[in-house]
This record gives structure tokens, C-alpha cells and sequence, in this order.
């Protein structure tokens, strides 16, 4: 392989001139605007249940529901890996393979999806009745969970179909049973707390509730847009589904979770130095994931343009993506950023109540808010890296960082614990972790950018 050597770092950079630019940046947005609708909707479907609970005074469910995002994540990941295998698949057959084989490959991603949670749940029961636990925050977790995976079944299933039809390019067309999803279950949720005062299990049945009765409606949009033409053997199906399971899904599930497991020693740690605590940091967690959804789909965009221009003539194209887009974003989020506090006020105030217990959770949720206000920045601009850097085979890379940081912020927080720290001093191990995390995919970026420049040149 010619080339070997290191890279060299202070090669001077292109210019671009200001229509390239201008060029640039304009497809790279409108690829990226209905990757956004569709964040958004998830990001408001979190935060609204986080609302109702908070509104109704159901801080108890809060909590629970806090204890739980672990849970939450592992289901995420499992949730993106399926879909995004699946979108890939629907978007490799929509020209080149029978179209036909991506309802049969929907099935068999929506069995495997739903036979995973149930055996996760079925382990969930079996846990507390093989060891016993003396600890009430996890006893309550472990009661809540098998049912709490089992409510997101019907999601998982959606989610597969919901990822076909991306790949066949009809985002918003599948956006409307996603929307409406959303509203039936923020909307069940909230009859069941305000009038009924239910509390965690309104959550249960919300989210049983929208993706069951739009289900029928995604799978139809699906069968409408692929059911026709020759049938593919289910060999053949499996076949490739198994291969880009392998190279697509269980890689990308496998790096979220690798990127939460300290979100399961935090979310106790901060519970055991209050309930508001956890509740708090669960509700700014979410709140900076809703911040982060320009720039995971910015990222990816970015690197779609660039796979798709790695077969062509024109090299210097596919650097313009990196070249102009990286720094462009990153400088809208430093603006972000710097008027956080601005409009993170009527947020809160949309989200908490003022009065009572919901005073006290908002006073707290502000206060860890303001300690985490520079990782709005951080971790939005590693999260637009790391997305470029794995679809441009730079995973293996990016999972060794996920897994250093995760471990480092694990044996800082027990380490600060264990030596009376508190909520301050866990909130500055995350800011310091959050710095590492993006200066180090910062460097891995600056070093692909190199060699692929100077690999272009040759």
C-alpha cells in the first residue's frame, strides 16, 4: 500500500471559493431537513411525556422513569439497529435488488426485534427472584422493567417499517403515521395522569397505545410502495439481512451502548443524592439530545454526500463536504451555545411546573442545566464527528474513544463518591469528559481529512 507513513497535520488547507461554498451548503441542508422533522417529533415525544408527568405531579413516576433510561437506551439501540439495517437494505433493493424482499426482510427484523425484548423482560422478572437486591431504587427498576420493555414491542416493529421507507426515500410521507404516533401517545398519557391520576403506568400504556394504532397504517404505506413486482427467496433475504446486521446494525447498536454505560451508574449516583437529582439530569439529557438533532443530521449527511462522491472523478467535491460543512456547523454551535440561557428559560418553563414539588425539580433541573452548559456545544459537535467517522470506516477508532471515555468517566464518578463528592463535583467530571471526548474526535477527523486528501492527490 503506498503511503504508509504518518500523515502530515500542518498541510495547508484548500480554499473554497464562496459559491462553492454557498453550493455546498445548500445540499447538505436540504438532505438534512427531513432527517431533522423526524428527530424533532422523537425528541417532543420525550420531552412531552417528561411535561405531563411534571404538570400532573407525578414526580414518583418521574423518578421511576428516570431509573430507567438505561433501559430506554438499550431499547434506542436496539430500536437503530434494526431500522438503520433496515433502511439500508430498502435503500440498496430500491434500484438494484426486487423491491419485494424488503417487506419479507421487515418481518423478519420486526420478529427478531420482538423476540429480543421478550427474552430482556423475561430475564428482567427472572433477576430479582435469582438474586436478591436490598437496594430500593433498584428493586423498584427491576419491578417496572419487563413491563416496561414489553410496552416498547409495538414501537420496535413500527420503527423497522418506519426505517423501509426511509431507505425508499419517502420520509415525509412516513413522517405523518410517525407524527400521529406521537400525538396519541402523548395524548393517552396525558388523559390517563390528568384525569384518571394514573402515574407510571400511563407511560406503559402511551407507549403501547400510538405505535399499535398506527402500526396497520405504516405497514400499508410499506406493502403500497414495495409489495409488487418478483418475490426473493427468504434465502436469499436472510442472507443479506445477516450480513449488514453484522456491518451495519450490530456495530451501530453496539456503540450506543457503549456511549451510555456510565448513564447507568450516574442515574443512581444522582438519585441517592436526591430524587429531584436524577429527574433533573434525565430532563436535561433530553433536553440537549433535542439540541443535538441538527448536528447528527448534518453529520450524516455529510457523510453520505462523501460515500456517494468516493467512486467518482471529483475528490475534491467529497473533501468540500468535510472541508466547509465541519466548520460551519461547529460555529452555529458555539453560537447555540453561547444563547442557551436565553431560551432555555421558556423551556422550562413549558416543561415544569413553578409550584410545589414542581418548583423544587425545576430549581434543580436549572441549576444542573447551568453546571452542563458548555457540553451543549461538546457534545453536539462530537456527536456530528463521530457520525461522519463511522460511516467513513473509521468505527473500529471511534468505538476504542467511546469506550475510554465511558470508562474514565465510570472510575472518576466512583472514585468521587467514594471521597464524599457531590452533585458540583459530578457535574465537572462530565464537563471534562465531554472536552476529551470531542478534542479527540476532533484529532481522528483532522488525521482522515489528510489522508484522504493527500490519498486523492495520488
Amino acid at each position: 500500500m503506498p503511503h504508509t507513513d504518518a500523515p502530515s497535520l500542518s498541510a495547508p488547507l484548500p480554499t473554497v471559493p464562496p459559491p462553492a461554498v454557498f453550493a455546498t451548503l445548500s445540499k447538505v441542508l436540504a438532505m438534512s431537513l427531513p432527517l431533522m422533522v423526524g428527530a424533532v417529533i422523537t425528541s417532543a415525544l420525550n420531552l412531552g411525556k417528561i411535561a405531563v408527568l411534571a404538570h400532573s405531579g407525578q414526580t414518583a413516576a418521574l423518578a421511576t422513569l428516570s431509573l430507567l433510561q438505561p433501559a430506554f437506551i438499550f431499547a434506542l439501540a436496539l430500536m437503530e439497529g434494526l431500522a438503520i439495517t433496515n433502511q439500508v437494505f430498502s435503500a440498496r433493493s430500491r434500484f438494484n435488488w426486487p423491491r419485494r424482499g424488503i417487506v419479507r426482510a421487515s418481518r423478519y427484523l420486526s420478529v427478531l426485534g420482538v423476540g429480543l425484548l421478550g427474552l430482556c423482560a423475561l430475564l428482567a422478572f427472572a433477576l430479582p427472584r435469582v438474586i436478591h437486591f436490598t437496594d430500593p431504587a433498584v428493586l423498584d427498576t427491576l419491578q417496572m422493567l419487563p413491563l416496561y420493555l414489553l410496552s416498547l414491542a409495538a414501537f420496535v416493529v413500527f420503527d423497522v417499517y418506519y426505517g423501509a421507507l426511509r431507505g425508499q426515500g419517502k420520509v415525509m410521507r412516513s413522517l405523518l403515521p410517525f407524527a400521529a404516533l406521537s400525538a396519541i401517545d402523548i395524548g393517552v398519557t396525558c388523559l390517563l395522569c390528568l384525569h384518571y391520576g394514573w402515574g407510571f403506568e400511563a407511560v406503559l400504556v402511551g407507549n403501547i397505545a400510538g405505535p399499535l394504532l398506527m402500526l396497520p397504517v405504516i405497514i400499508w404505506l410499506l406493502h403500497h410502495e414495495a409489495g409488487k413486482g418478483p418475490d426473493v427467496p427468504a434465502g436469499a433475504v436472510r442472507a443479506r439481512l445477516t450480513q449488514l446486521l453484522l456491518v451495519v446494525g450490530t456495530p451501530l447498536a453496539a456503540s450506543i451502548l457503549a456511549g451510555s454505560v456510565s448513564a447507568a451508574l450516574i442515574f443512581p449516583v444522582l438519585a441517592d443524592l436526591g430524587r429531584d437529582n436524577a429527574a433533573g439530569f434525565m430532563i436535561v439529557v433530553r433536553f440537549r439530545i433535542l439540541f443535538m438533532i441538527p448536528a447528527i443530521a448534518f453529520g450524516s449527511v455529510i457523510a453520505i454526500l462523501m460515500n456517494q462522491e468516493a467512486e467518482t472523478e471529483a475528490p475534491a467535491q467529497r473533501l468540500r463536504y468535510l472541508l466547509v460543512g465541519v466548520p460551519v456547523l461547529l460555529l452555529a454551535y458555539a453560537a447555540g451555545t453561547f444563547a442557551l440561557p436565553y431560551f432555555s428559560q421558556p423551556v422550562l418553563d413549558l416543561l415544569l411546573s413553578q409550584r410545589g414539588d414542581g418548583a423544587d425539580l425545576r430549581n434543580v433541573t436549572a441549576a444542573i442545566l447551568q453546571a452542563l452548559h458548555i457540553t451543549f456545544f461538546l457534545v453536539a459537535g462530537a456527536a456530528m464527528l463521530q457520525v461522519i467517522l463511522e460511516q467513513l470506516d473509521r468505527g473500529p477508532q471511534v468505538l476504542l474513544i467511546t469506550v475510554l471515555t465511558e470508562a474514565a468517566t465510570v472510575a472518576a464518578v466512583v472514585y468521587a463518591i467514594r471521597n464524599g463528592g457531590d452533585l458540583a463535583d459530578v457535574m465537572q467530571i462530565l464537563r471534562a469528559i465531554a472536552g476529551a471526548s470531542f478534542v479527540l474526535l476532533g484529532l481522528l477527523t483532522v488525521v482522515l481529512y489528510t489522508r484522504m486528501r493527500r490519498a486523492d492527490a495520488v
